[in-house]
This record gives C-alpha cells, structure tokens and sequence, in this order.
C-alpha cells in the first residue's frame, strides 16, 4: 500500500486542461472494471463530458504543441553523454506515433460520439435531473440489458477517436511527473511560500504527504511564485481551518 498521498497543481493552462481530462479518463477506466447499470451511464456519461471538453477549447491544438516541445527536449538531451539515448529514443518515439496521428486536419475527437443517435439523445437526458430514468429513456433501458460483451463492444466504438487523446495526454503528464526529484521542506505553521525561477519554470506542482496525515495542502500559484497553506481536517461540515503546525513535505516543482 502507498504511504503516501500525492497532490498535485497546474502552473499553466495547458497542464490544467491535461489534468482534467486524465481525470475524466481515470472515472471511464474504473467503471469499465465493472458491470453495473451504473456504471455504463456513468462510463457513457464521462465520455460526452470529455468530448465536449474538447469541443469547447483548444485541447487537441495545446497537446500537439506540448508534444512537439517535448519532442524537441528529448532531442536536444541526445547530445549529452550523460542521458541514455536509447530511452529517448524510445520516448521520441511514443511522441511521433502520438503526434502523427492526432496532428491530421482529418482527426477530430469526439465526432463519433457527436454523430450517434442514441449518444445525442442520452446526451440532452443527463443534463436534465433524473432525466435518465427508464420512463424517460426506454432505449437506454434497452442498452443496459444487453450483454457485457456487447455493451463494451459499443463504449469502444463511441471512444475510439478519443483513444488517441487519453493515451498522449498520458506520455506528456508521465513524461512531465518524472522531470523532477523530490525536495523535502518545512511548512512553518502550515504555510509554505516559494519564488520560481523564470529562466526554468515550473509547469506542475506535486507535493506528497503520509497517508495519515490529519492535514491536506491548499496550493496556488501563478506563473512565477506558488504558496501551500496545510489544512486541518477536525470535521468535513467546519469550515477549513489553516493548521498552526509545522508540516514536513516532500515538493516535486516539475518541469521538463
């Protein structure tokens, strides 16, 4: 079991919207685990929310960009004698698959699920409370009594052209987490205050704690300084209360 927890914040807008959809990702994987009315509205649900993440900002233009900028990192680290070329070879690699694919003008994520009948339909139910009750939408009713079999066979089908994003929105976040060592620090009465360096800023922050901590971070930040304040968790229906303790912390400023 992991002792430890990790919180993490994005320094850019780029990172945010990669975040957010890894999350949405992480709710369709853990749902396709199981097989539960539920979890298939859910699952089906979460994709409509990705597609229309994508459909109202330029998500699949930023991962173009951070990929080749990544690319052209790995690139640059060749010439090193201390770095293992054939690792980067390996990672340029990925990125030039992912970007070969995503980077055609005839790619456009989402458009299975927007051109599906029955996506539409469920898609204007969900938004309505209790809108997807079976009185209300007797197809969906119909759906969910087919075999497991059949039901992931179309959840593949209506995902297959967000596939692609999930799996480069994976390679930049990995790739991005393991550019830094950690760093242990003190939070001095539970606040904890830092200045970035702008020659080489910092794209995500990670600070990891034990897992039984009573205490959790607050962290914001900006372009050029970030600040945590730790929080004291006494009860979930008290406001949060900034601890007055000093935290110890392990700080991940991660930029690649």
């Amino acid at each position: 079991m992991n002792d430890k927890i990790v919180y993490e914040h994005p320094m850019n807008e780029r990172i945010r919207s990669l975040l957010r959809l890894e999350h949405l990702y992480k709710i369709i994987y853990y749902h396709l685990d199981n097989d539960g009315d539920s979890d298939y509205i859910t699952v089906l649900a979460t994709l409509i929310q990705i597609s229309d993440l994508l459909l109202r900002s330029d998500i699949k233009n930023e991962i173009i960009k951070e990929l080749k900028r990544q690319n052209d990192i790995f690139e640059a680290l060749k010439a090193s004698n201390e770095i293992d070329t054939d690792k980067l070879d390996i990672a340029k690699n990925i990125i030039n698959d992912q970007l070969s694919f995503i980077q055609n003008p005839l790619y456009q994520p989402g458009d299975v699920l927007k051109n599906n009948e029955f996506v539409k339909i469920f898609s204007q139910r969900m938004r309505i409370p209790a809108g997807t009750c079976n009185f209300d939408l007797p197809r969906l009713h119909h759906w969910l009594q087919r075999s497991e079999q059949e039901k992931k066979e179309d959840i593949y089908i209506w995902s297959s052209d967000l596939n692609p994003i999930s799996q480069s929105t994976h390679t930049l976040l990995n790739n991005i987490r393991e550019s830094s060592n950690p760093i242990y620090q003190n939070a001095e009465s539970g606040f904890y205050h830092q200045q970035i360096d702008s020659i080489t800023p910092c794209q995500l922050i990670r600070i990891k704690i034990d897992s039984a901590s009573t205490f959790y971070p607050d962290i914001s930040g900006i372009k050029n300084r970030f600040t945590v304040r730790f929080m004291e968790i006494e009860s979930l229906n008290k406001k949060q209360v900034q601890t007055e303790n000093n935290i110890n912390f392990e700080l991940h400023c991660c930029n690649l």
